[in-house]
């Protein structure tokens, strides 16, 4: 029987078996018997031995001679098997994978992700199958919660000391979090057997008789679709898919505090997250987290028990007016603070400083150093702004003086960070400064005047949207 070779896409290093090459490419790199499975370059099949030695092979298997035979198959006659096991550790072998999977990582046409690319399609079969199988097995996601809320209930006041008791340990040391899977381990071994001793005491005529299969059937019983317990599942969920629902629709209905519906209200909110995120930063550095994760445990804990939970519905009515209360409070002087900064910024004033140095033939004149600020600057000399007769208005504002002032009595203000700097300006509002334009806070002697600024002044308010500002207000 001869070979019936077709051409063949591998998705992992494939070797030929005819010049033990590697099959190079991305796509339909050789050829591979559909009977023998024998896999060669395209050239190669001239090689080939003239006999196809026929074995039922897996259409869906890239290459089935690395490793052994599966059960039931014969090996391909040769030594091909023995020599793929081993160059499988060689140097040259590893060459290969590390280029095969750099060529593969090259290819867009593979799916990004085997697991999303390979889902089932939506079928009805499928999702009842699927529904009854989930229903059948999520008992133990309910007892878990159950468990837990029974264990915050005090229900057994001492498993709940005991829960607490581990959950501070876990917050002072909480590398014990890595003998948790042993811990659930072996609660689930310790259980299961407890478990069956209990039910071979009860049953043990019947656990005699039966064997194996009999305890195989009681267990298929228990999930079947007309036990109690595939109905309790069914129950819960049910009701886990209304609290979901539920919770779903809270958060529906409260979007429009966020999606800028009101832009003053989600402007507020914005703020909020801004400021209580820095304080939380602030909360998180300087308190350590595991007092924090403590604080919030033994809450949990102790609001739980029947005292709180009567005290609090006793209460609760009472803190949530004077929670209203001290909110509404908040934000009427919140209201009130931005209608101040909002006046504040209608109506600013302008700084421009003046700038001298000593020279010895003409004293204080205007002209300054190549290395240094401008006759006209800001404050920190760094911004070189223009005269004061073409200085304009800030972008948005219109002047409301019709001249600069001369500031004679301080403090200097920084326009952009708003700090106060005191000063004692001298005759003609000067401030004299050293060489380096530093300011002593004290009247200088003559050689350390070398410098000297003063502050001139003028007050512009916002333009309103409607108005259209002259030239001669914007420039004068």
């Amino acid at each position: 029987m001869s070979h019936t070779f077709k051409t063949k896409t591998f998705h992992k290093p494939t070797n030929c078996e005819a010049c033990d090459g590697l099959l190079w490419g991305v796509r339909r790199q050789g050829r591979q018997c559909q009977g023998c499975g024998y896999t060669c370059h395209d050239d190669c099949t001239i090689a080939a031995p003239p006999k196809c030695s026929f074995i039922n092979i897996n259409n869906n298997n890239n290459n089935n001679n690395y490793g052994p035979s599966s059960p039931g198959t014969k090996n391909v006659p040769g030594t091909l098997l023995s020599q793929t096991n081993t160059t499988a550790t060689t140097s040259e072998h590893i060459q290969n994978v590390i280029v095969t999977a750099a060529i593969h990582a090259a290819d867009s046409t593979d799916p990004p992700n085997e697991y999303l690319a390979n889902l089932p399609p939506l079928n009805a079969q499928i999702s009842a199958k699927n529904f009854v199988r989930f229903a059948s097995r999520c008992g133990f996601m309910f007892s878990f919660r159950d468990s837990v809320l029974l264990l915050l209930s005090w229900e057994k006041p001492l498993d709940t000391c005991v829960a607490m008791a581990i959950y501070c340990m876990i917050c002072f040391h909480p590398k014990l979090l890595l003998l948790a899977p042993q811990v659930i381990l072996l609660n689930i071994i310790i259980s299961a057997y407890s478990k069956r001793h209990e039910r071979q005491q009860r049953e043990a005529e019947q656990a005699a008789t039966a064997g194996a299969g009999g305890r195989t059937a009681a267990m298929r019983a228990a999930v079947a679709e007309n036990s109690p317990e595939y109905l309790r599942n069914m129950q819960n969920l049910q009701n886990m898919m209304g609290e979901v629902s539920d919770g779903y629709d809270a958060v529906v209905n409260n979007m429009h505090f966020v999606d800028w519906s009101s832009e003053a209200t989600t402007w507020f909110i914005l703020q909020m997250v801004i400021l209580s995120s820095i304080g939380l930063i602030f909360v998180i550095w300087f308190v350590p987290l595991h007092l924090l994760a403590l604080q919030a445990g033994i809450t949990v804990f102790m609001s739980n028990t029947r005292f709180a939970k009567y005290c609090m519905r006793e209460f609760s009515p009472y803190l949530i007016n004077y929670a209203k209360a001290r909110l509404q409070i908040a934000t009427e002087w919140y209201t009130e603070f931005e209608k101040q900064v909002d006046e504040q910024e209608r109506v600013r004033e302008v700084s421009l400083y003046e700038n001298q140095r000593w020279w010895s033939e003409s004293g204080f004149a205007p002209q300054l150093l190549d290395n240094e600020r401008n006759a006209w600057s800001d404050l920190s000399g760094s911004v070189q702004l223009p005269p004061k007769e073409d200085m304009a208005a800030p972008k948005g504002y219109r002047w409301t003086q019709d001249n600069w002032k001369l500031d004679t009595a301080g403090p200097w203000i920084d326009d952009t960070l708003g700090i106060e700097f005191l000063v004692s300006p001298e005759e003609g509002g000067w401030v004299y400064t050293d060489n380096n334009w530093e300011y002593s806070g004290k009247k200088q002697e003559r050689p350390a005047r070398l410098t000297r600024r003063r502050r001139w002044i003028r007050q512009c308010e916002r333009i309103p949207n409607n108005a259209v500002p002259s030239s001669s207000s914007i420039k004068k």
